[in-house]
């Protein structure tokens, strides 16, 4: 299905907050999705943006998943930047959720070049983040950018997805981000292997829900399983949580400036 066709029927799908009865998702909306960046953090998430626009570097990337459409194995930092990493209202509804819920453990997997890794962690300075991604020259990169904001609370890992989650025990994540392989069937696997590592409350971000047919075929299954009592569709992301002291609802949230959110 071509992106605007989909695009038009999620707002004709979305609601606003005055039409959600869910006091768990009414508190998100009304409380979580209006928080503002702080002021310092929007100069920190600048220098940022800044940097890796305007960074003509060309690296080699070690890619397991679907891959971009437009971008090949060597790549520009600054096309990256331009096609892969989170921005806009998306990026910075990572920060809202780790500062309006104070997350202790945020699992981040793909990395890319750090733009949602930055925004996790600025969102809450308290919460350990963790960020998982198989791509050294990527991450390095990542790790750049954290370092000159002084960022110490982010972990990173190089690895892929299914080794890292394999390797983890005794292991509690109450945010996981999942930004990587962009498949339907391997997002499945990785929510099941999540299980375990999370607790009834954990809040899971699925991003590119749209991203192909086949994630959007997960994505929708994801919204039928019995497993998670709260789905939330925002077009590009959704979100999903466990929470079975609840009754099953699904939602599809109206969020401003999605479309800039995509390019």
């Amino acid at each position: 299905m071509f992106l605007p066709v989909k695009y038009i029927k999620y707002k004709l799908n979305s609601k606003g907050k005055y039409k959600i009865h869910s006091p768990y998702v009414f508190d998100l909306v009304s409380k979580c999705l209006e928080l503002k960046i702080a002021p310092e953090d929007r100069r920190q998430i600048a220098k940022v943006r800044n940097s890796l626009k305007n960074d003509r570097r060309t690296i080699q990337i070690k890619d397991f998943g679907a891959g971009s459409h437009k971008l090949g194995n060597t790549r520009k930092i600054s096309r990256i930047y331009k096609y892969s990493a989170s921005k806009g209202v998306y990026a910075r509804l990572l920060y809202q959720l780790n500062r309006h819920y104070s997350c202790n453990e945020v699992l981040e997997l793909g990395t890319s070049l750090g733009v949602g890794t930055i925004h996790l962690a600025l969102g809450n300075r308290k919460s350990r983040i963790t960020t998982v991604d198989a791509s050294p020259e990527t991450q390095e990169i990542a790790r750049e950018q954290a370092q000159k904001l002084g960022l110490t609370n982010i972990d990173f890992v190089c690895s892929d997805f299914h080794s890292y989650l394999s390797g983890l025990e005794n292991k509690q994540f109450d945010l996981v981000f999942i930004d990587g392989h962009h498949d339907g069937n391997a997002l499945r696997a990785y929510l099941k292997k999540l299980g375990p590592l999370t607790h009834n409350d954990t809040i899971f971000v699925l991003d590119d829900i749209r991203w192909s047919e086949g994630m959007l075929e997960a994505w929708e299954e994801i919204c039928r399983d019995p497993a998670y009592h709260l789905t939330m569709d925002l077009f590009r992301m959704g979100i999903v949580l466990k929470r079975p002291q609840q009754a099953r609802e699904h939602f599809v949230i109206k969020l401003r400036g999605v479309l800039r959110g995509m390019i």
